[in-house]
């Protein structure tokens, strides 16, 4: 009759080593059995000095970063600010050229009315001069001098006429002053005169230099004498 072999049970020893508890079960217990693996797929940077450097999570590699929202309105401020800036230059550039215009204006202006006021005077200093030439020529011949002393007196006259003549073209105008209250902005009181009527008193009794007006503005103020009450 053969004889079959028969395996022993395996002794405690030898189930410890192969990781098996006695019974079949884990030597390691049914926690370590029971636990998930997990892979770290992490890449972990490592800079110059052998330290490794910060986890990163791959975003690096999805492209140019976009502007955050207050990045947004910074730029929209900068560029508001430089508009500002070029539209107030230009303004005070325009600014600048409309005064020198108006100044260059102003200027021909004034050249134009001292032309014009100068070359109505000229025709008076002709006048004048034939005057003067008329009575050098009556000095040469007496027999003819109270005819040559009216004649100038004539000519005298004519040329004071054309001299109010182009003063009034100016808006120039003589105001008189005898009999009138003294006015410090009108008179000047070059002397005074005694005077036994209170009503004279302050009154300008007699005008020494005429005055003139341009507008109703006093161009020059008369010079006059002014009464003054005797006293006792």
């Amino acid at each position: 009759m053969e004889r079959k072999k028969v395996d022993s049970p395996p002794t405690e020893n030898q189930q410890i080593v192969d990781g098996t508890a006695p019974g079949g079960g884990n030597a390691n217990g049914p926690e370590e059995q029971e636990r998930p693996k997990v892979v770290d797929r992490r890449r972990i940077q490592v800079d110059g000095e052998g330290e490794p450097a910060a986890e990163t999570d791959g975003s690096e590699d999805e492209g140019p970063r976009k502007p955050t929202y207050v990045e947004v309105l910074q730029n929209k401020v900068t560029a508001a600010e430089e508009k500002l800036r070029e539209h107030i230059e230009r303004l005070e550039k325009e600014s600048a050229n409309f005064r020198a215009r108006q100044e260059r204006e102003l200027e021909r202006r004034t050249q134009e009315a001292r032309k014009s006021a100068v070359t109505g005077f000229l025709a008076i200093a002709d006048d004048m001069a034939r005057a003067t030439a008329a009575a050098l020529d009556s000095m040469k011949d007496p027999s003819r001098g109270r005819e040559t002393l009216e004649s100038l007196v004539q000519g005298v006259q004519m040329i004071q006429g054309r001299f109010f003549q182009e003063l009034a073209s100016l808006g120039v105008q003589p105001f008189v002053s005898k009999g009138e209250k003294f006015d410090p902005e009108r008179h000047e009181a070059v002397r005074m005169m005694e005077v036994t009527d209170p009503a004279q008193d302050g009154v300008v009794m007699e005008e020494l230099c005429q005055g003139y007006a341009l507008g109703g503005e006093v161009l020059r103020p008369s010079q006059v004498a002014v009464g003054k009450l005797r006293s006792g």
